[in-house]
């Protein structure tokens, strides 16, 4: 549980200064953060149904998944419902203003008690009206009589496990997982982005024919860039980036054209919010995509079998909107991303998916994709040792981006 009045203590800035710094330096030189060597993976990490089903017991069954912002429930008696990993799960405010989670299901039959978000004193079962308050219990049962011979305090909303990391709302699926701690390692660097503050703009769905982890891959690198999005994000986007992990975590800087003015501007000229564009990558496949004024959050879920997914963009303005001229600059916003995305980034990725099930025996990561090499060698040690703790060090180096 997490009270409301826990205001995060945020730094001045929205972006840590020092990023700012590493991302001009690397512009100046030409250059961007590498690992050390090229990899390989083998597409039996994409096709395999037997590690794909270790990967959903292990890294989404009992893993801790960013579902949200804490904006998204911005007061008392407020709630909104998440699909997560094919579990449907309940996030209210109680009274008091603390957070609870719980699996979006009747304790009567399992119906779910709860659409879409809002503003809820009571949830009510669709199925047979049984009633549950915020914190989960059951305050009404039609012909409650019938039920006497079980104990009513059993027949609350089961709990899941639920942190609020800096307004950064984490849920675990299963008792076992701790969400504060599997995010230990990134928390202090979430503490300028006021997740608390967040207001949902519009969500997009996409269900598609491709492997989960090459969904998330396609957000790892910007390598692509100007070969995949020449006619779209090549003229904005720069191959500059630097990069940082924590633990399992990870984020990623990169500049824009526009950005490229700030090369020839003293520090203490350089505007605020420095004008970059931040990746964030929640273990174990979530990405935000910070920009000065919005959160792009794509929450990517293995489908029923090894070869397909879904995915969730989710457009927030990083404050709650002031006027409906504010509210349609985002939805522009987030229009172009779902193109971007869905007209160019997951039909390629799809096409990786029939490679990878047509006999490629390998799929190649190059020192310039640390992030790739990155999150598939965090999942491989996770799946391969679900209650170790993860540590992946590897010495980045410039390299010439024009190579």
């Amino acid at each position: 549980m997490t009270a409301l009045d826990e205001a995060p203590q945020r730094s001045a800035t929205r972006f840590p200064p020092e990023l700012t710094r590493r991302m001009v330096d690397r512009m100046r030189d030409g250059s961007l953060d590498t690992f050390p060597h090229a990899v390989a993976e083998p597409t039996s990490a994409f096709t395999d149904p037997v590690r794909f089903e270790r990967e959903r017991d292990v890294l989404f069954r009992h893993g801790a998944h960013v579902v949200g912002w804490a904006g998204e429930l911005p007061g008392p008696n407020t709630f909104v419902t998440k699909e997560v990993a094919g579990v449907p799960v309940l996030i209210t405010r109680d009274g008091h203003g603390e957070l609870h989670a719980f699996l979006n299901a009747c304790t009567h039959r399992g119906a779910q008690v709860a659409q879409g978000c809002g503003e809820a004193r009571r949830f009510t079962c669709p199925y047979h009206a049984w009633v549950f308050d915020p914190i989960g219990d059951v305050v009404g049962q039609p012909e409650a009589w019938a039920f006497a011979d079980i104990d009513r305090s059993t027949l609350g909303l089961r709990q899941l496990p639920l942190a609020s990391i800096h307004g950064l709302l984490v849920v675990g699926l299963s008792d076992d997982v701790d969400p504060q701690a599997e995010f230990a390692a990134i928390a202090d660097q979430l503490d300028s982005f006021g997740y608390d503050q967040h207001e949902v703009i519009c969500t997009e769905t996409f269900s598609l024919r491709a492997n989960w982890k090459i969904i998330v891959d396609v957000n790892l690198e910007a390598y692509h860039v100007k070969f995949l999005h020449r006619e779209s994000l090549n003229a904005f986007v720069m191959n500059h980036a630097v990069h940082d992990i924590f633990g399992r975590h990870a984020r990623w800087v990169f500049p824009t054209f526009a950005d490229a003015s700030i090369v020839d501007l003293p520090e203490e000229e350089w505007p605020e919010p420095a004008p970059l564009t931040l990746v964030h990558m929640f273990f174990p496949s979530c990405v935000i995509l910070e920009t000065p004024v919005s959160s792009q959050m794509l929450r990517i879920y293995p489908g029923d079998r090894v070869g397909e997914c879904t995915v969730e963009l989710t457009e927030a303005s990083i404050r709650p909107v002031q006027s409906e001229e504010e509210r349609a600059a985002r939805g522009l916003g987030a229009g172009f991303t779902g193109k971007i995305l869905g007209g160019e980034d997951f039909p390629v990725a799809q096409q990786c998916q029939r490679g990878a099930e047509s006999g490629l025996q390998q799929f190649v990561f190059g020192a310039i994709e640390p992030m790739l090499q990155h999150w598939h060698a965090a999942w491989r040690d996770a799946i391969a040792a679900p209650t170790d703790d993860v540590a992946v060090s590897i010495t980045m180096a410039p390299v010439d981006s024009e190579r």
